[in-house]
């Protein structure tokens, strides 16, 4: 007797039939828009030099300036009678366009020696010094910044095609420090504070190194003299010639 095999083929096609249907497909998004050939937008990049040894680039007129103040001001209050843990309101004696720079030297030799400051950014008068003062018994550390200039000197270099012709700088800053006694408005202790530093920068980057916010810093850039320049050519020939009529005139 043969069993029939039809309960098993039927029972075969509805388990893959139920199995189709209840898959369930999900779409992420829908078709992209067409992309817009019209305009486009810029995208910010940097590629930063990663050799050992990178360009040389001169330090700008207001680096210098600021390297030149931190000497100055360092050395003029090295003999301040401030102890470490001590504490001084700090204020300008003058007002100056590059009186920040004085302060920032000022704040960080004072840092250096464990004195803390209240930094005041507008001159004290004399008849409010106490009041402004706060703590009694504070003394008030004034600075003055008489100047801070950069000063084109002289061109360096005879090879005008090749780069290699340098403008010899110099940046200067003079001025002074104060300390009072903000009760009787006494002076303390004082010091000029001065120092310049010399130093070169290829004539092609003058734009570079200048700052036009500051005209103090910038000023017109030297030129070649001529006649220095022929003048020992001139000497040259003459003395050539000489010694040309020296040797003809001979017996």
């Amino acid at each position: 007797m043969k069993r029939s095999r039809m309960p098993f083929a039927v029972l075969a096609v509805l388990c893959v039939a139920s199995t189709v249907h209840a898959k369930t497909f999900r779409y992420a998004s829908g078709p992209k828009a067409a992309e817009d050939t019209l305009l486009s937008v810029a995208h910010e990049q940097i590629e930063p030099i990663v050799r050992p040894r990178g360009p040389r680039v001169p330090a700008t007129n207001l680096q210098l300036v600021n390297l030149v103040a931190g000497v100055a001001f360092e050395r003029a209050l090295v003999s301040a009678p401030l102890d470490s843990g001590s504490h001084v309101m700090v204020a300008p004696a003058e007002s100056h366009p590059l009186n920040f720079a004085v302060e920032h030297a000022v704040l960080r030799s004072l840092s250096r020696r464990g004195v803390t400051a209240t930094v005041r950014r507008s001159i004290i008068p004399d008849d409010s010094l106490v009041v402004i003062a706060g703590n009694p018994g504070d003394p008030v550390l004034e600075y003055q910044l008489a100047t801070a200039r950069v000063s084109y000197l002289r061109l360096v270099g005879w090879l005008p095609f090749t780069g290699r012709v340098k403008i010899e700088r110099q940046a200067l800053v003079e001025g002074g420090v104060t300390l009072r006694d903000p009760a009787t408005s006494r002076m303390l202790w004082m010091n000029d504070a001065s120092y310049n530093l010399v130093d070169r920068f290829p004539r092609d980057k003058l734009t570079v190194v200048e700052d036009t916010r500051f005209t103090d810093l910038t000023s017109a850039p030297p030129q070649r003299n001529v006649g220095k320049a022929l003048e020992p050519i001139v000497v040259v020939a003459v003395v050539g010639g000489l010694v040309a009529l020296f040797f003809q005139n001979r017996p």
